[in-house]
């Protein structure tokens, strides 16, 4: 964390500026939007979960600065909820239910119950959170996502400016189940099955692999049973990957990646520093200059030309909503009337 920013000190004085002379407010109000109060309990709470997992407690300083950006995007989602509400796109009971059960379904139920109190959540608070952002979802999609065109000669300019960064070299696609030899209390998957010793480790990966080799769809077996969190759910996918990459994560993957054949799977159990593998080839490619004839060259400009214009409007769509507003900071003040005094 960084001590009070610049930044930070510069945002509270243009919010100042721009509301003038502040009104009256009890200590238990950090902000009013639009005649609604944010309250310092609100603040507390996102205050509290930003610091989840914070390998120490922020000084003062760091905690003033924190404070003013969480403060900053509750204000911002305020406006945006009054706008989805105005405009008749608040989430429904029905859309909320469906989140909450995505969410609730990759816990077993006492896990669940950890969650909650370590976060010191109810599950009231995590719908209101959802609703929250389905709602805002809306909006965003509406008024952004929905309007937001990428042309053929966007892409093409794009890829003739950056021509270079598309002559890459051979590559694999290939997935992986992996089954680490340690307990994980946050593990999520689709069976919540957790090997906790090196014994169980090389058991269960034994025992998936013969289920792979049996029949069992790839994927499936990866989602309910694959101990890497970040591609479990996507069904083992590592996405095509240099082979040097795949070498730098261990020469033995490598190595093996080389020897299986198109759509197989490696018909051994891997074992490396992260715990035990199952590998699958799922395509090659021979590498070299790719031309914007190929088809996964221009998806992939297609996507990063939408992603920068989702997010310069997405950042112009929030400031103009926010011009719109009545916004006042209280905590902003405070912290600037009690730097006056110290001095």
């Amino acid at each position: 964390m960084k001590c009070l920013s610049i930044s930070a000190l510069i945002a509270a004085l243009l919010v100042l500026a721009s509301c003038g002379s502040a009104s009256k407010a009890s200590a238990d109000v950090v902000a009013r939007v639009n005649g609604k109060d944010i309250t310092t309990a609100q603040l507390e709470k996102q205050f509290q979960n930003r610091l989840n997992g914070a390998e120490q407690p922020p000084s003062a300083e760091e905690a003033q600065d924190l404070k003013l950006q969480v403060l900053n995007q509750l204000i911002n989602d305020q406006i945006l909820l009054e706008m989805a509400s105005t405009a008749g796109l608040s989430a429904t009971d029905a859309e909320v239910d469906v989140k909450f059960n995505e969410f609730k379904n990759q816990y077993t139920e006492e896990k669940f119950k950890d969650l909650l109190k370590e976060q010191k959540m109810t599950i009231d608070d995590i719908r209101n959170e959802l609703r929250k952002s389905i709602t805002i979802d809306k909006l965003v999609n509406k008024e952004i996502t929905s309007k937001i065109s990428v042309t053929d000669a966007e892409i093409k300019n794009f890829y003739e400016k950056n021509k270079d960064s598309f002559n890459l070299p051979e590559s694999y696609h290939i997935a992986h189940i992996l089954v680490t030899p340690v307990a994980d209390p946050d593990l999520r998957n689709g069976k919540n099955d957790d090997a906790k010793s090196p014994d169980e480790a090389k058991q269960k990966a034994a025992r998936l692999l013969k289920e792979v080799q049996g029949g069992r769809d790839f994927a499936t077996v990866a989602k309910e049973s694959s101990e890497d969190p970040s591609s479990g759910p996507n069904g083992g996918d590592l996405k095509f990957q240099p082979l040097q990459a795949i070498e730098n994560i261990d020469p033995r993957l490598a190595q093996a990646v080389q020897k299986i054949r198109l759509g197989e799977t490696f018909p051994q159990v891997i074992e490396t520093r992260f715990g035990f593998h199952i590998l699958k080839l799922m395509e090659k490619d021979a590498g070299g200059q790719k031309d914007l004839s190929d088809a996964r060259v221009q998806a992939q400009v297609r996507q990063v030309i939408f992603n920068r214009k989702d997010q310069t409007l997405k950042n112009a769509f929030s400031e103009a909503a926010r011009n719109k507003a009545t916004v006042m900071n209280y905590l902003a003040e405070r912290i600037l009337a009690a730097a006056g005094k110290s001095q």
